[in-house]
């Protein structure tokens, strides 16, 4: 009867245990399976772009990947580089503290609603990971991950975000997906220290 047991958790443990590769962007990576093909590049090219609309002065590099056969769960890997509009020398931290507060508030402005988030400091950057889903959409969760911090040659504020997407009955994949990331934080600001406007 023992040894049945064992066997029956050993398959058990092998099922879960689907093959995962890494997708990576500078500065970021995150595991999937490997079957996942690249994102449409029409997709990729529309999420630049709504990115760019956004602020036009900003840098932004993607990568995505999808099931080959499904539309969901699909994750993408994002990059940014966006100057913070200041008047006077502001603390690196008030700088990342008012763009998670305008995020925030982009997010309640949009309709979504949040069913959770957490925040953290982590060295001298700030961790904001949330689920949204659109009141419109209650089936689709959005689950990102973003770090933040301030350049200390580029005087820019840097994100790195890890997005994946799925439906609410099953969220493990992306799940799996922000669990795996690996983030890179280079060149930051001591959180302590001041940003001087352009």
């Amino acid at each position: 009867m023992r040894t049945l047991l064992v066997l029956l958790l050993l398959v058990g443990l092998g099922a879960c245990k689907k093959e995962r590769v890494l997708v990576s962007i500078d500065g970021v990576s995150a595991t999937v399976p490997a079957d996942f093909v690249p994102m449409d590049p029409e997709r990729v090219e529309a999420l630049r772009d709504a990115a760019l609309a956004a602020d036009p002065s900003v840098e932004v590099a993607m990568v995505g990947r999808k099931p080959p056969q499904a539309p969901m769960p699909w994750m993408y890997l994002q990059r940014t580089a966006v100057r913070p509009t200041l008047s006077k020398p502001l603390q690196a931290s008030k700088v990342l503290d008012g763009t998670i507060s305008e995020l925030k508030q982009a997010l309640t402005e949009s309709g979504l609603e949040t069913v959770s988030a957490t925040s953290s400091v982590i060295g001298e950057s700030h961790e904001l990971c949330f689920v949204t889903k659109a009141s419109k959409n209650q089936a689709v969760l959005n689950h990102t991950c973003l770090r933040m911090w301030v350049g200390a040659q580029s005087k820019r504020v840097h994100t790195i975000s890890v997005v994946c997407l799925s439906t609410v009955e099953e969220p493990q994949e992306c799940q799996r997906v922000l669990d795996s990331k690996v983030v890179t934080v280079t060149g930051a600001l001591p959180l302590s220290q001041p940003l001087e406007p352009w």
